[in-house]
């Protein structure tokens, strides 16, 4: 029987904070190992700005070199919207002996009231939440209730400054890892925001 963290997302582009998000959680829950989780159709985005197989690459660069991190394509190889629990249904039932924490950043805190499901996503998982507080901005005091607080430190990072900063060319020295600079500028992505592209693409 395992702890296995979940750390889901668009990953458009995966940045230093949710590296560093997955670290403390290893430790501080602690768990045995953690997989990252790249959305291929997220259900909460209208944009997505390259392919699901460029952010699953981009991941996998990220945690090539840590220990007990691993990447899961399990939402990139099921059709349809990538919802968190039926990602978890398909988990419980493939390591029906594993149990499973899905680590949040606290800006998801206040979006979990409106996912699909919520209340299954709590039936089958402890949430864990990376900051140092929660807030009341949940939409059901009943979802805050249930979540569990990683004490972490604020990691004031994201995506979209991000690819702002790219796209404008400036530097993201320190934001995100070397590797998926690296890849970023080869494959010369995030140009031009286009429509929700899917792994097959």
């Amino acid at each position: 029987m395992g702890r296995v963290g979940l750390i889901g997302g668009t990953f458009d582009p995966i940045h230093n904070g949710h590296v560093l998000l997955a670290q403390f959680a290893l430790e501080k829950i602690p768990l045995n190992r953690i997989l990252f989780i790249p959305a291929a159709d997220p259900p909460h985005k209208d944009c997505v700005y390259v392919s699901a197989s460029a952010r699953m690459q981009m991941v996998s660069l990220a945690v090539a070199d840590m220990e007990s991190v691993f990447v899961s394509k399990i939402e990139l190889d099921r059709s349809g919207k990538s919802f968190t629990v039926d990602t978890l249904r398909q988990l419980c039932e493939q390591n029906p002996n594993d149990s499973y924490y899905l680590i949040i950043g606290d800006d998801n805190v206040s979006q979990i009231s409106s996912w699909h499901d919520p209340e299954g996503i709590f039936e089958l998982c402890t949430v864990v939440v990376g900051n140092r507080t929660i807030t009341d901005r949940v939409g059901k005091k009943q979802f805050l209730d249930q979540m569990t607080l990683l004490n972490t430190p604020l990691f004031e990072l994201s995506s979209t400054e991000i690819r702002q900063r790219l796209i404008t060319g400036r530097s993201v020295k320190g934001m995100i890892p070397e590797s998926v600079e690296s890849y970023i500028r080869e494959q010369g992505l995030y140009g031009t925001c286009r429509r929700k592209v899917l792994h097959t693409e």
